[in-house]
């Protein structure tokens, strides 16, 4: 047997032929296939047509879009609604503005009402806080009618601001009464005197 007729008996069928579509090598074993930008070529034509998904908005459309109102659940309230109007762009017209006039006349009637309520518990106190804290000139408001009783002696007998201040300089005491020091005593005694006196003026021992 010659070695041409062995590697032609040992050749497989499928060596140099194309792989079949789909074909992925090793994928028996678990391998995955992928394709990668060189096997496709490029993603995009010279002269295709672009994208509009992506261009950059017109000024238009970001005025249309700043002029729409803002119905989020965050700019509802429970009370108010949402916080702006949801007929905004429709037209202004005479039903409308007689709408407006009668919730104006009726919001300003519950205004009244309410200015009468809180003007009346104004009052209340006010004349809560006077009584509990009188002025000063409350308070001896009853002595002032007093005095409308008083003679021109009792007037002239009240005694004056600096009366009570100053009396003790109009009456000097002239008798000043000191303690004698220890030590004029121990002298004294170291002397033999029995008795000593001592005035404002000179002391003198006996």
């Amino acid at each position: 047997m010659s070695v041409q007729a062995l590697v032609t008996k040992k050749r497989k069928e499928f060596i140099g032929l194309p792989a079949p579509l789909g074909y992925a090598a090793g994928i028996g074993r678990g391998a995955v296939a992928f394709t990668t930008r060189s096997d496709i070529g490029p993603a995009r034509e010279a002269n295709d047509v672009s994208d509009e998904r992506h261009v950059a908005p017109s000024k238009r459309r970001k005025d249309q879009e700043e002029e729409e109102e803002d119905l989020n659940e965050s700019n509802y309230d429970e009370f108010t609604g949402y916080g702006g109007s949801l007929c905004s762009k429709d037209p202004y017209e005479k039903d409308d503005q007689e709408a407006d006039a009668i919730y104006a006349s009726i919001d300003d009637r519950m205004d009244e009402r309410r200015r009468e309520y809180r003007e009346k518990r104004f009052r209340e106190e006010i004349e809560r806080y006077r009584r509990e804290r009188p002025k000063i000139q409350q308070q001896f408001m009853d002595l002032k009618r007093d005095l409308a009783s008083v003679s021109e002696t009792e007037w002239n007998a009240i005694p004056e601001v600096g009366d009570a201040r100053n009396r003790r300089q109009r009456n000097p005491r002239y008798e000043k009464f000191t303690p004698m020091p220890d030590s004029i005593l121990a002298r004294g005694l170291s002397d033999g005197q029995v008795r000593m006196l001592s005035d404002w003026k000179h002391s003198s021992c006996l």
